[in-house]
């Protein structure tokens, strides 16, 4: 089977109008959306992995987009969330940016490698191409948005 940005995600962990006021705030509200859906053990010990590594170096990539990740043994499954925030918010990003599009990448301590390495390998490709990322910044329907993600992944 190859794999797709669609095997991380579906449309129970796409996040529309997100009302965060910080980037913490960000990554804890997500986290706990991966608890609801059993992705996640525990929302507040994987929130606290994913900000350690955020202390390391910033996620966000730049033109509105940011990445946060964490390998924790609190992960299920690897599994990714495709949020947008309701107002920009600050995250130190590449190019200065506020962030409003959030991916949030959650992987299992144990086989960090494979899975993380491929979301993100996969994840960054699709967002080189400008047509995708205006289509992911535009749509809001998360059906539409799961075809969008789909489209050029043949």
């Amino acid at each position: 089977m190859k794999e797709t940005i669609n095997n991380f995600l579906s449309t129970k962990n796409i996040v529309i109008g997100l009302d965060a006021k910080s980037k913490n705030e960000s990554i804890i509200k997500l986290a706990q959306v991966l608890e609801r859906n059993g992705a996640v053990s525990d929302a507040e010990d994987f929130s606290k992995d994913v900000l350690k590594r955020e202390s390391i170096t910033t996620t966000g990539i730049g033109n509105n987009i940011a990445i946060p990740h964490g390998k924790s043994s609190s992960v299920k499954q690897a599994t990714l969330v495709f949020a947008k925030n309701k107002t920009p918010l600050e995250w130190n990003s590449l190019d200065g940016s506020k962030v409003t599009v959030i991916f949030l990448m959650a992987v299992n301590s144990e086989d960090a490698g494979k899975d993380h390495l491929l979301m993100l390998a996969k994840l960054s490709g699709r967002l080189m191409d400008d047509s995708f990322v205006k289509a992911i910044k535009s749509e809001n329907d998360p059906v539409k948005l799961l075809k969008i993600f789909a489209e050029g992944e043949k």
